[in-house]
């Protein structure tokens, strides 16, 4: 039978913060390509675009903006779960048995 292992959830919450900060360059990073590869179809697609003869990059910072939005949100839900454990293992610290709890 498995043993409980606070060091466990502490390295589950240090991978979270790490993933968390990853998510907004990668998010960012792929938004951008994507627009690149996709732009020439965006492009075309919208007659305004052509009519105002709107360069290619435009699609791909358009993608990127929206791809560090998305990094972010991202990067703080994995941030929040990140907390929740940590919040349990403290309440665990607070109330096992035979320790004196904080100020005693």
């Amino acid at each position: 039978m498995a043993q409980y292992n606070p060091q466990i959830i502490q390295a589950f919450a240090d991978r979270l913060y790490a993933r968390a900060a990853l998510s907004v360059v990668l998010s960012t990073v792929l938004g951008g390509l994507i627009g690149l590869v996709a732009a020439p179809f965006i492009l075309q697609a919208l007659p305004v675009a052509v009519v105002l003869r709107c360069p290619e990059w435009v699609p791909a910072v358009l993608l990127g903006v929206i791809g560090f939005f998305q990094g972010v949100e991202k990067g703080f839900l994995l941030k929040l779960q990140a907390q929740t454990a940590l919040c349990q293992l403290q309440i665990e610290r607070n109330t096992r048995p035979g320790d004196p709890g904080p100020g005693e």
